[in-house]
């Protein structure tokens, strides 16, 4: 077993110090929004807690579970190879991370050593401590719950033993979830669900321990299924999830709820799913032309390189006039405002990617090394350098003024940017229906706007919207 070492203050300091900087960053700049709902269902301070998660984002579900929780420290599990180097494993274990073992990365002999991490797991756990661990063990590329391994359970039932089943260990399933995995400024959602205490199972798990771990772990898959977008339908799911990013909006309004809010997104797409689900038992033929549809509505779009927004927002000339004037005389602000923002903003890019070009699992990552990157590497070397050499060369109160407001300034410049983007887009798509109107080149928009037009009647008079109601 591994001995459990006392934290010095300084190190202790410098994971606080550390902790609330990368806090800032991801719940300020690097999401727009983050909604954590249930939070009340989180047992009280102090009570040891077994955290199960989804699993579909890499590191940026690991982080935002930490950072969910402002009076509780995690203990998180993670690629044990990332621990090889001696410094850095010493580092990821001073800011509470665990290393895991895993057949796929490590090998099966490698194995035996999960016993001395969960005994170690254990410990943080009797005395108060909380531990998050992705059942699934390997993140998904897709909105759907993989299936789980019973790890979790056996670190879960030898840290009562080790007690001899006197303390109450609980475990708190949650999901994650996003308005999209990639994206800077998107939003990110944690939905808390019922924790589930352990001390009514212990007894029966002392004679039927397998039986016990198999029950308790069809009770936590559960309330996670529940909880998030669970996309069964593998062999449709690029499909379905256009239609519930495009048609989604539209049905999330009906509903009564409000498609910029990721919460109520959230509980319309799920109802979206069920009813399609529904209709794809009763009447298989009707489903498949609306998903023919959809897919040719999709590569359609990405050819004429327009957004589903496109065909709803009506152009209005003053309204495009004026921001088209407001980018030309902000343009000088937005070069300043740039300067150093955009080395934040490419840096990862090299090593992103990489990872988009493997595919899969491997694309998951993009979004942590992004904001990881950024954050570690990036946003302090840039900013310290610009911070010296303006102070050095020009004035040392005017660099400190200057530092402070660069990440106002970067934020400034995303969002310039992304006005561009949507300029760009709406005159594109004003020109090429013109174009298409008079049948001369770039025709084929205007059987485009009939499809999709099409498509969302196939979808309004297939679907009851009776699933999901906002009160």
């Amino acid at each position: 077993m591994l001995k459990k070492k006392k934290r010095s203050i300084l190190g202790e300091a410098f994971f606080r110090i550390m902790r609330n900087y990368l806090r800032v960053l991801h719940n300020n700049v690097y999401y727009k929004h983050i909604y954590v709902i249930g939070r009340e269902n989180t047992p009280a301070k102090g009570t040891p807690l077994i955290i199960a998660s989804n699993h579909q984002n890499a590191l940026n579900d690991a982080l935002g579970v930490e950072f969910a929780f402002r009076d509780r420290i995690v203990s998180i599990f993670t690629r044990a190879d990332a621990f090889n180097r001696p410094i850095i494993g010493k580092m990821l274990r001073s800011i509470y991370l665990l290393p895991a073992f895993r057949i796929e990365f490590d090998g099966m002999d490698a194995l035996k050593n999960n016993y001395d991490i969960f005994a170690e797991a254990a410990d943080r756990l009797l005395s108060g401590g909380s531990v998050l661990i992705f059942p699934e063990a390997l993140n998904q590329d897709k909105r759907w719950l993989g299936e789980f391994s019973l790890g979790y359970l056996r670190m879960a039932f030898d840290a009562a033993k080790k007690d001899n089943f006197q303390t109450d260990i609980q475990i708190l399933p949650i999901c994650n979830h996003y308005s999209n995995y990639f994206k800077f400024r998107e939003d990110m959602m944690i939905v808390c669900g019922k924790p589930i205490s352990l001390k009514p199972y212990y007894e029966l798990f002392q004679t039927k321990p397998r039986t016990v771990q198999r029950n308790v772990n069809a009770e936590v898959r559960k309330q996670i299924s529940e909880m998030m977008l669970n996309i069964t339908d593998l062999d449709n799911y690029e499909t379905i999830d256009y239609i519930r990013e495009t048609y989604g909006r539209r049905y999330c309004r009906i509903c009564g709820g409000n498609p910029a809010y990721l919460p109520d997104k959230l509980e319309s797409d799920k109802a979206l799913f069920k009813e399609l689900e529904a209709v794809k038992a009763e009447k298989p033929e009707v489903i498949e032309d609306v998903y023919n549809d959809a897919a040719t509505l999709k590569k359609n779009c990405k050819r004429f390189k327009i957004a589903d927004d496109n065909f709803d927002i009506p152009f209005r000339k003053g309204k495009f006039i004026f921001q088209l004037l407001s980018l030309i005389c902000l343009f000088p602000l937005f070069i300043a405002a740039s300067i150093p923002n955009i080395l934040i903003f490419l840096s990862p890019q090299p090593l992103t990617k990489k990872f988009k070009a493997g595919n899969g699992h491997m694309t998951m990552f993009v979004g942590g090394i992004r904001f990881a990157v950024g954050a570690l590497l990036a946003f302090p070397l840039c900013y310290g350098i610009f911070f010296l050499l303006e102070g050095y060369y020009w004035n040392w109160l005017y660099a400190t003024i200057h530092v402070i407001l660069l990440p106002f300034l970067g934020l400034f410049a995303w969002n310039y940017r992304q006005t561009f983007i949507g300029l760009k887009r709406e005159w594109r798509f004003r020109i090429k229906s013109k174009r298409s109107q008079n049948k001369r080149r770039g025709s084929g928009l205007a059987e485009t706007i009939e499809l999709r037009k099409r498509l969302f009647e196939k979808l309004d008079n297939i679907l009851t919207k009776n699933t999901w109601k906002k009160e």
